[in-house]
């Protein structure tokens, strides 16, 4: 055979007929390569054996129902797993260990302790057993195995550092091992184990199948370590925190070092060191999808300029040492004594930043040693307190360590811009930063609560996982239901296209509300609704939606309440957006008005409201942009009513104003009550809108309005007033014939003038103005700026009806994306 491949698999895993089958599988995948496989010890059993020694110390009888239900699975185990042709050679080997643990057991009953020595022989058999047991029945499926005692090989050394590999004295071993018996193609032998350089026996580290891996594979000069788990591989982020997380197709070791320390699920950095000696590749596959690429470790960086930020990760339980003083300011040696003083009492320090004044530094330590860390610092700097040298010694804890690990962020300018903006968009505040010289990690000090907001922004922000937004929609009625399926219909196509992800997390009317923790299955929310609902607690709704695990959330209110609008200054300063078609938060009194958006300006929220004037019509957005490009308005007049643009495009006499005004709240044209049209108030907020849009102060009151409605017909039910509506009728079909007699079309229209006077009037315009030539229920605007003077800009489209105005919402929708760092 040809070379070596080594591979890393779990015990448990391979505990079972179907584990067996797929190891046989892999290690018979066709290449012409001999094998080492290095078992992981089924945690569970092992767990077991350790609380034997726990129970016989503290002299529990619990200890000997427990050793006989051990006795009992391994037993199971061995005439699942161990052919016939080895049975009884195993029955009797297990007997055996069994008779000798229950003797030693006894022993550490009787004399309450337990040395290193037996505490090692006691936890290894777990691992002993299963690896034994793995090796008879690939050898029973035909392969040419050896099953290997760890100990013939490795010899481990313990320093102050930690366990350590007596290269020298392995190397050894392993020549001798070969020269004995060098027939098999496969040895497995259990992960973990070694011999002690003085003698006997120990486990060298809870992950040690790997290191036993890594080790292997340097003495074999293998072609590849093959890790298999039960993830997918290295994944970008954790995906418990981060549901759109992705698997990274390959890491450099210093990568995958950078973000194992971080807390990332990968390999112990001690482990890769055997591999990275003679620069052998180490993949991380799913054992169950053996065909999956899963992430490929090695020296080499082959994907860095399509992700530059390879992955991000948490430290949790993190204190913050800061020490401030303008007595530090060019003084030698005053991190040299911190650092001494921290390290003389063991504590642990994981990230330094200084300020380029050396007014102030600060560390971040455990928190189990925050305390500890500031009572050393301060005793470390006693006289420089006392004479005010130094001012403070602070210790804040809650906190936790935000990592961005990648190799190719170095010399690629607005890495840190990313990250950081990421963090200011979500509302995450950064304690202190500190980033090497090598440019392989940002780090932020960040708080422990923010935690998830934070990774899922800055996961979003590099794009390795979908731009989320957390939705939660009120008002499934028209427009809101319509709504609904239109983000239904295109989140595929946005998610794949554009990497952005529409999360509708909740929907809710005034009765009922359905919660989804992931996201509703939108295709079918009105099941949904019907079946799965509970009572509406708007509350409860709005503290769903706004998750701080989410790093950015929305309310969508699709309603004509009154009510609601009230409390968008509240959502919007607990960083939530807000997008509606509801024109009464745009009409409130001034002062409520200016503080919502001085709020959202202050919280850096968005209020998206275009279709509060002219549905699915950019006039809201257009005339921002004249004003924001210096143009200067002279007047805006337009008919804003898809309604009454309806109704008076019907109104020719052929049939009484009454009916049109049916046929149109039959068709979903008007309001639900269609006084709020017929009225003139909503052109009154409309106008309004667009006159606080160019910034003048104006109050719904303020504006003159013609009524279309009976004075008697104000208060009464909307049902009782459908039926008396036709009292209207003479007078209007008065105001018609006089139009016509001019020659002239009417329209109800507000507009503006130059001076910030707003006016609501129902009016004539000749048959040749483009107001007179609009038909259904188009909404016209007209601008007559300083740029637009001899002919104004007009605006003319649709200005009514769901599908365009949830149109308009679902484009308001894609705008905040597209704000929040969409690329659109």
């Amino acid at each position: 055979m040809s070379g070596w491949l080594v591979h890393r698999v779990d015990g448990r895993a391979c505990g079972s007929r179907e584990g067996i089958n797929r190891l046989k599988e892999i290690l018979s995948d066709g290449t012409d390569m001999r094998s080492v496989v290095s078992v992981a010890s089924e945690k569970d059993v092992t767990g077991i054996l350790i609380s034997l020694i726990h129970l016989a110390m503290a002299r529990n009888e619990q200890l000997w129902g427990r050793m006989e239900e051990l006795r009992e699975n391994r037993f199971s185990m061995i005439d699942e797993m161990v052919p016939s042709l080895y049975r009884d050679q195993f029955d009797e080997r297990l007997r055996r260990d069994f008779h000798d643990l229950e003797d030693i057991i006894r022993a550490v009953w009787l004399v309450r302790d337990c040395s290193d020595r037996t505490r090692y022989y006691i936890s290894s058999l777990g691992t002993i057993w299963i690896t034994a047991a793995i090796a008879a029945r690939l050898k029973a499926e035909g392969l040419s195995v050896r099953y290997g005692n760890a100990e013939e090989v490795l010899v481990i050394r313990y320093s102050e550092s930690g366990p350590e590999v007596c290269w020298s004295e392995t190397e050894l071993r392993w020549k001798n091992f070969l020269e004995k018996d060098n027939s098999f193609d496969v040895l497995v032998v259990p992960g973990g184990l070694a011999a002690l350089e003085n003698g006997g026996g120990a486990s060298f580290h809870s992950d040690g199948a790997e290191m036993t891996a890594t080790i292997f594979a340097n003495l074999v000069e293998a072609e590849a370590v093959r890790i298999w788990t039960s993830v997918d591989g290295v994944m970008s982020a954790d995906p418990n925190m981060v549901p759109g997380a992705e698997v990274i197709p390959e890491l450099t070791y210093q990568e995958a070092t950078e973000l194992a320390f971080f807390g990332a699920d990968i390999l112990h950095p001690p482990a890769m060191t055997p591999a990275m000696i003679k620069d052998i590749p180490i993949s991380i596959s799913p054992f169950a999808h053996p065909d999956f690429p899963g992430t490929r470790i090695s020296g080499k960086n082959t994907n860095g300029a399509d992700h530059p930020v390879k992955g991000f990760s948490i430290i949790s339980d993190i204190a913050l040492l800061n020490i401030e003083g303008a007595g530090m300011i060019g003084v030698p040696g005053i991190s040299a004594r911190l650092f001494r003083a921290l390290n003389g009492k063991g504590i642990s320090v994981i990230l330094i930043s200084q300020a380029s004044s050396e007014h102030s530094i600060c560390c971040a330590v455990p928190s189990a040693q925050g305390e500890e860390a500031k009572e050393t610092a301060t005793g470390a700097f006693a006289s420089e307190l006392a004479t005010y040298r130094i001012n403070s010694i602070d210790i804040e804890g809650d906190c936790a360590i935000l990592a961005a690990v990648g190799d190719q962020m170095s010399g690629i300018p607005g890495i840190a811009a990313n990250f950081f903006g990421a963090l200011g968009k979500t509302g995450v505040n950064v304690r202190a930063i500190a980033q090497g010289s090598s440019e392989r990690n940002i780090s932020a000090v960040i708080r422990r609560s923010d935690s998830a907001r934070a990774l899922r922004a800055v996961h979003a922000g590099f794009y390795l996982s979908p731009q989320s937004l957390s939705i939660g929609i009120i008002g499934p009625g028209l427009i809101g239901g319509t709504l609904i399926n239109q983000i239904a219909g295109e989140s595929k196509a946005l998610r794949k296209a554009f990497n952005l992800d529409l999360r509708v997390r909740g929907i809710t009317d005034s009765r009922r509300m359905t919660l989804a923790e992931q996201g509703i299955d939108i295709d079918g929310w009105k099941k949904t609704l019907e079946e799965h609902a509970e009572e509406a607690d708007i509350d409860r709704f709005v503290d769903h939606v706004a998750a701080d695990y989410f790093p950015h959330a929305v309310i969508i209110d699709c309603t004509s309440s009154d009510e609601l609008p009230k409390r968008y200054a509240e959502w919007l300063n607990r960083g939530i957006h807000i997008i509606t078609p509801n024109k009464k938060a745009g009409t409130a009194p001034w002062n409520e008005y200016t503080k919502m958006t001085e709020i959202a300006n202050r919280r850096r929220r968005h209020f998206l409201y275009e279709t509060t004037v002219g549905a699915g019509l950019p006039i809201i957005g257009t005339l921002r942009e004249l004003i924001r490009t210096g143009d200067k308005i002279i007047s805006i007049e337009g008919v804003f009513s898809g309604t009454l643009a309806y109704l008076f495009w019907r109104f020719d006499g052929s049939a009484p104003f009454s009916s049109l005004v049916a046929e149109a709240k039959k068709l979903g044209y008007t309001e639900p009550d269609p006084r709020d049209d017929l009225s003139g108030m909503d052109i009154v907020r409309k106008t309004v809108i667009l006159a606080r849009e160019v910034g003048y102060p104006v109050e719904v009151g303020d504006v003159p309005v013609k009524s279309l409605v009976p004075p008697h017909l104000v208060e009464v039910p909307v049902s009782e007033f459908m039926e008396q509506l036709s009292d209207i009728d003479e007078e209007m079909d008065g105001l018609l014939k006089g139009a016509q007699a001019e020659n002239k079309m009417l329209k109800y229209v507000g507009s503006i003038d130059e001076s910030g006077n707003c006016r609501v009037e129902l009016k004539g315009y000749p048959m040749d103005h483009p107001f007179a030539r609009i038909t259904g229920s188009d909404n016209i605007v007209a601008f007559t700026t300083e740029r637009y003077r001899q002919q104004p800009l007009v605006i003319q489209g649709p200005g009514a009806g769901p599908e365009v105005t949830a149109g308009g919402v679902f484009a308001d929708l894609l705008r905040l994306a597209s704000y929040l760092g969409a690329k659109l």
